[in-house]
């Protein structure tokens, strides 16, 4: 038997209670979502009035899955996972163009000491990412899913239709990409005269 963890029911509770489209179900599923799918499509489309209305969209349609009766495989958060995906990916369908990975000048950084680590660390994101920004659609997702959003192995599988397995070798490749990325980065600066 597959352990659940007290989030598992209280998510699958929601979704259940959605289900039946009782408003104040629907108010904390939108609650408890909203942010994680937010900061997911925002990383995949950087625009932020475009990562409000298809992070709006993932959520129409879970209200219109939830209406025709369909049901999660895996744990809640992986199955409207799943769906923000798909909607990232119809998003760059209409617009006929490869995903590309912005920086919004907004976002805030931690760890903002003074304007020497306030350099330092808005070059340690840059250089991140435009290192994630470098792999694969899928390699993106699993780091995006896993690492910030705190999916696990399972849900991930969940939401990208694959195997654990095939996450598993998704990530190993992802963070080995990524680790020489930053690395060749980092000579490239040295070498270069930089920081």
């Amino acid at each position: 038997m597959k352990d659940v963890s007290d989030a598992e029911l209280v998510e699958t509770g929601l979704l259940e209670r959605a289900r039946r489209f009782d408003p104040e179900a629907l108010r904390a599923l939108h609650d408890r979502f909203y942010a994680p799918v937010y900061r997911y499509v925002h990383f995949k489309v950087a625009d932020p009035q475009s990562s409000e209305d298809l992070t709006s969209e993932v959520f129409v349609r879970v209200l219109e899955a939830l209406k025709r009766g369909m049901e999660w495989r895996t744990t809640p958060a992986a199955w409207i996972f799943g769906i923000a995906r798909h909607v990232v990916a119809d998003h760059y369908r209409k617009r006929m163009r490869q995903a590309e990975v912005e920086l919004d000048d907004g976002l805030t950084m931690p760890g903002e000491d003074g304007p020497i680590a306030r350099v330092v660390v808005a070059e340690e994101y840059e250089a991140l990412a435009k290192a994630i920004g470098s792999l694969t659609d899928e390699q993106r997702d699993v780091i995006l899913m896993r690492f910030m959003e705190g999916l696990s192995i399972q849900d991930v599988a969940a939401a990208l239709d694959k195997t654990p397995g095939a996450i598993k070798g998704l990530q190993h490749r992802a963070l080995r990409a990524l680790s020489h990325s930053m690395l060749y980065d980092s000579s490239e600066d040295v070498a270069g005269g930089g920081l």
